[in-house]
């Protein structure tokens, strides 16, 4: 049975720091790398050349809400130059 990692942040940011971390989600798509880390937690993702994105927005009066999904199985011969994201 394959084995389950997750990885959960949550934090109160300003903008430039959001940027930073979409950027560095950026750079990992791109060189096929991710690497996610927390104090106690590291987990690497290999994105593959076609995955699913799903977008959903919402807005109710003063509140807004943007939720972006990524997802893809997995493919042999990911790139090997990480994109760390720490928190």
């Amino acid at each position: 049975m394959a084995k389950k990692e997750e990885f959960q942040h949550e934090s109160i940011q300003d903008n430039h720091t959001v940027s930073q971390y979409l950027q560095a989600l950026i750079d990992g798509l791109e060189s096929g790398t991710i690497v996610l880390n927390s104090e106690d937690k590291q987990i690497i993702f290999h994105p593959g050349d076609l995955m699913e994105m799903v977008i959903k927005a919402k807005k109710k009066g003063d509140k807004n809400k943007i939720s972006l999904k990524f997802s893809w199985k997995d493919t042999p011969g990911g790139r090997t130059e990480p994109v760390r994201i720490t928190t």
